[in-house]
């Protein structure tokens, strides 16, 4: 999964010389967390977010910085973050969740070169996986332990083909070491029966009370 497709590309943005309380009111009207700061020709020169405006508050409450006779700073210039994390269209939404993670953000803006062409959110992430795994939709998850072995994957997928199970996702995780956790999400509510049947078949399909020792 690509960023580009993913990205919001309807942006609300503002320039260095904006308002504190221009900035303020697009954050709450368009129900935002981040406003892209933007120059000429669309060139992307930082991000302010709703943390960053109640940082300036604070800090001209107690003598902070003075951008101006209130003792506040007044632009959105002066509270940018200017070293601002940025993913490109073609980069992956693994790599989008691991630059979130790693930096502690909630968006990161996307451009192409120098000039913004879209951002992603936590959101955004949330949603796409959402809609990897088919999780909106009526169905159960089945976890199943398996080997660390390509072939035993192979079984699985041939043994609730012959169930005729409806697979709606599925999903191999690390599991320990020499395992895997296969996540199968399957469109029935008779979820007992399937496990029962995969256990007949010689699989390990741990119930949750094993996982609460």
């Amino acid at each position: 999964m690509f960023v580009g497709p993913r990205m919001k590309r309807n942006l609300v943005t503002i320039t260095p010389g904006a308002t504190l309380e221009e900035a303020a009111r697009l954050l709450k009207t368009h129900r935002i967390h981040h406003l892209p700061v933007v120059g000429e020709g669309g060139r992307l020169e930082g991000i302010v977010s709703d943390t960053d405006l109640r940082n300036a508050t604070l800090d001209g409450m107690f003598g902070g910085a003075d951008g101006g006779d209130s003792g506040r700073p007044v632009t959105a210039g002066e509270i940018m973050t200017r070293d601002v994390v940025t993913l490109s269209p073609g980069d992956t939404l693994d790599d989008a969740i691991l630059v979130l993670t790693h930096e502690r953000i909630g968006a990161l803006p996307v451009v192409e070169g120098e000039r913004l062409v879209g951002i992603v959110t936590k959101a955004d992430i949330l949603s796409a996986l959402v809609s990897s795994l088919d999780i909106g939709g009526i169905g159960s998850r089945i976890e199943v332990i398996l080997p660390r072995d390509v072939k035993e994957v192979a079984r699985l997928v041939g043994v609730l083909g012959d169930l005729q199970a409806e697979v709606r996702s599925l999903v191999l995780a690390p599991h320990g070491a020499g395992a895997y956790a296969a996540f199968v999400r399957v469109a029935t509510i008779d979820v007992g029966s399937l496990k029962k049947r995969l256990r007949e078949a010689g699989f390990k399909v741990p119930e949750v009370a094993e996982f609460l020792g």
